[in-house]
């Protein structure tokens, strides 16, 4: 990822205390990580970097919005997004232990910047919810194309028809009752 530096803190000159910055992430940011579902997004990440004398603090505060598919109609729309997530960065001289967990990151104390590009992208990642539906319009109604909805209220409705049920499923609502 040697083309995103600027996601690199070069902690080595840095005072103890805090330290902010400031990150507008977009679609070229994404482009540096294979399999990203985010392809357009307008996102603030503000960084606070506390700098303690043997390991270190970094609150990430995400606000913005992603270009994502609704779950119901397959309709891309803007969803707004916001997270506030911490994460511990650790020295360790045992290369075996450097395996990052979800809270906690472990670097080598030779290691002249903190690389944190792949928390940014996780951190984006998770502030989007399981299920992405349109949200309701200003007047109350469905967000989602009135068009797929009706199809899909019609093939609700043509699946709960008694008179084409399985004869396994009316097997099945026999011992219900």
């Amino acid at each position: 990822m040697k083309e995103l530096k600027e996601y690199q803190i070069p902690y080595t000159g840095l005072k103890v205390g805090i330290h902010r910055f400031e990150y507008d992430v977009d679609h070229r940011f994404f482009r540096h990580f294979e399999g990203a579902l985010i392809n357009e997004c307008n996102v603030k990440v503000k960084v606070e970097f506390e700098k303690k004398e043997t390991f270190f603090i970094i609150r990430f505060f995400v606000d913005g919005t992603v270009r994502v598919e609704c779950d119901r109609c397959l309709e891309p729309f803007d969803k707004e997004i916001f997270g506030d997530y911490v994460l511990y960065v650790k020295f360790s001289d045992d290369p075996a232990s450097l395996a990052d967990d979800d809270e906690v990151m472990y670097i080598c104390r030779e290691d002249p910047v903190i690389d944190i590009a792949q928390a940014v992208y996780d951190y984006i990642n998770l502030c989007i919810p399981i299920q992405v539906i349109h949200p309701k319009t200003a007047d109350g109604h469905e967000g989602c194309n009135p068009e797929v909805l009706k199809y899909l209220r019609t093939s609700a409705h043509e699946k709960t028809d008694d008179s084409e049920v399985d004869p396994r499923w009316a097997a099945l609502k026999k011992l219900k009752d």
